[in-house]
């Protein structure tokens, strides 16, 4: 009864979304489909007059001879041009209303992702809940509409056929019904089957799909010839896609078995009702017309119960997805329960971050753990530390992008949980290590950093002076207008570098009260480095700055350092501070320098 009724309510959900999408393009199928349905019933009462005219005409006994026969082959054709014309206005409104819903839910889903918490994707049973929900939206949310629309055609077109049935005798009519059970419990079974085997095939899916576009991508490319590895990684493919093929075809090969008993027992029960049928007939209880209507309507029948069991089956399967679809859109956005105070501008007294935990799901540990410090308005900071001593992890959580699980940040004393993430978002600019390399053009890519002034070249042209990628994008072939990358037709790619200098300048196209720069420099050569570390702390000067480095010689440009292991603070102060203190610091610092020579520390470190 319960997931009776959870169904019942997934559908009553689901309907006022289709009719969003397209409520003209509903009503015009749902009227052509009712229309659809009467014609077979007209056209067996047609047939059954059009055999007995023409047996009377053959007989010599029609006393309008002729014309009759010819009434009804004229409204038979007339039947079937009303039937092929309404196919073909079904047939449009159907495209139409597939495109629209294909839009619909690929922008719903597009737009839910991006709601989330960053946090959700760390998760890797996220990632298969959404390529699940991705495919339930494509194809399932879209399809369950028409398997209804003809559920319903066929049902009109049964309970016509049934009526046509029962006048000949009611035995007709049960055995119809008959036919029903057997197919209906066999199409169920296989639908909850094949459910349960997406989602268990989800992982693998995922896998072999990423496998699948590694191989054809650019970025694998280098790696993949120089490693040789095209066919280890082919080979890899194969195992799970063949895996995957063999329990669709463990499946497969049950459901056959059901579906051969199934239609073994209802061809032996429609066979008996024709003979039962044709004994009723040699009795005197039908004419020809009569028969011949009567055995089109069962074999018509047959059919058209197989298509409403199937398509129960499908509406079945159907909800199930589209409780996977509707179970996402409603999943909680944010990082929780948000306040709704401004981000203050500008910051006057600066950020304050006391007894910081973040712990990622399913991590044994927290990847900060208790942290506490402060940072001044303007002030610039370094965050340093080993590989997973949890830099990047405080950044996020800076940048609003991760709630803590214990403490609290607040910027002039408001903390962060106070204010709405929009306006957190929208004070904060950063670069990423892994930046996004968007192929679109040169004024876009750095435009992208402040929306609302996208194509406003002149900010465009200053704000990349400012940043010293004027010189480069002046040598591009298109200028501002070339296409950087060479995925799409007419793109230019550029180096790592420059890439990165694309990604530092649109971090500083935007507004922002505190910008994350995590290791803004790390594909530039030294000497480049330290130019545009120069030219940073210009176009910092005066803003809350933080960024994470592990090119400790940078550090230097920072008011203040902050020591991560482990994801615990364990020093803070400024280079010279730290050095004379000997401690963490200053044994990276000076094992990192040995990599260098003693003329390039003293000119460039100074040590």
């Amino acid at each position: 009864m319960n997931k009776s009724f959870g169904k019942l309510r997934t559908f009553g959900l689901l309907i006022p979304i289709l009719w969003k999408i397209s409520g003209a393009a509903l009503v015009i199928l749902i009227g052509i489909t009712l229309a659809q349905a009467f014609i077979p019933i007209a056209q067996l009462a047609l047939t059954s007059r059009l055999v007995e005219e023409a047996a009377l005409l053959f007989q010599g006994n029609s006393d309008q001879g002729m014309r009759d026969v010819q009434i009804l082959v004229g409204l038979q054709l007339a039947l079937l041009l009303s039937g092929a014309l309404l196919g073909g206005v079904f047939k449009y409104t159907q495209q139409l209303f597939n495109q629209r819903a294909t839009l619909y839910f690929d922008e719903l889903l597009s737009t839910k992702v991006n709601r989330l918490p960053l946090s959700y994707f760390d998760n890797h049973l996220n990632y298969d809940r959404l390529q699940r929900t991705s495919f339930s939206m494509q194809l399932q949310g879209i399809g369950i509409i028409f398997t209804i629309l003809t559920m319903i055609q066929n049902m009109i077109t049964v309970i016509g056929y049934m009526v046509i049935l029962f006048q000949f005798h009611w035995l007709l009519s049960l055995g119809m019904l008959l036919l029903v059970v057997p197919m209906l419990w066999s199409y169920l079974f296989e639908s909850k089957a094949m459910f349960k085997l997406i989602i268990h095939q989800t992982p693998d899916e995922r896998m072999s799909s990423y496998i699948s576009n590694l191989l054809k991508s650019r970025e694998g490319a280098k790696e993949i010839r120089v490693f040789e590895l095209a066919s280890y990684l082919i080979d890899k493919w194969k195992r799970i896609a063949l895996r995957n093929v063999g329990r669709l075809l463990a499946l497969e090969r049950k459901t056959i078995g059901i579906t051969y008993s199934v239609q073994l027992f209802t061809l032996t029960l429609l066979s008996g009702m024709l003979l039962f049928a044709l004994h009723t007939g040699a009795n005197g209880g039908l004419v020809i017309g009569q028969y011949v209507a009567l055995a089109q309507a069962l074999f018509s029948s047959q059919a058209l119960v197989q298509g409403l069991a199937q398509g129960y089956s499908n509406i079945h399967q159907g909800l199930l997805h589209a409780n996977e679809m509707i179970s996402f859109v409603n999943l909680p956005e944010g990082n929780g329960e948000e306040g709704d105070q401004v981000f203050p501008s500008p910051i006057k007294q600066g950020i304050t971050v006391e007894h910081l935990t973040f712990q990622y799901d399913g991590a044994p540990g927290p990847a900060i753990d208790g942290i506490s410090f402060s940072i001044g308005a303007g002030e610039t900071i370094a965050i340093v530390g080993d590989n997973g001593a949890g830099k990047s992890t405080l950044a996020k959580c800076l940048l609003g992008l991760y709630a803590p699980d214990k403490g609290s940040i607040a910027v002039d004393g408001v903390e962060y949980a106070s204010i709405s993430s929009s306006s957190i978002r929208s004070r904060m600019s950063a670069i990423f290590q892994d930046f996004v390399q968007f192929p679109f053009p040169v004024w876009e890519n750095i435009g992208l950093g402040g929306i609302n002034e996208i194509a406003n070249r002149h900010k465009l042209q200053k704000s990349s002076e400012e940043a010293n990628t004027a010189s480069f994008i002046q040598k591009l072939p298109q200028g501002w207008d070339t296409v950087l990358g060479v995925q799409f037709d007419g793109g230019h790619e550029l180096s790592y570098g420059q890439w990165q200098r694309i990604a530092l300048n649109r971090a500083f196209y935007r507004e922002f009260e505190l910008i994350v720069l995590d290791e803004p420099t790390a594909s530039l050569d030294p000497m480049t480095e330290a130019a545009i570390f120069e030219n940073l702390m210009k176009l910092t000067n005066g803003r809350t700055s933080v960024f994470i480095t592990h090119r400790l010689g940078s550090c230097r440009f920072a008011d203040r350092i902050i020591v991560l292991k482990d994801g615990c603070l364990v020093e803070e102060g400024s280079h010279d501070a730290l050095m004379i203190r000997n401690g963490e610091y200053a044994a990276m610092f000076r094992k990192q320098a040995g990599w260098y020579t003693k003329e390039w520390e003293e000119q460039s470190l100074g040590v």
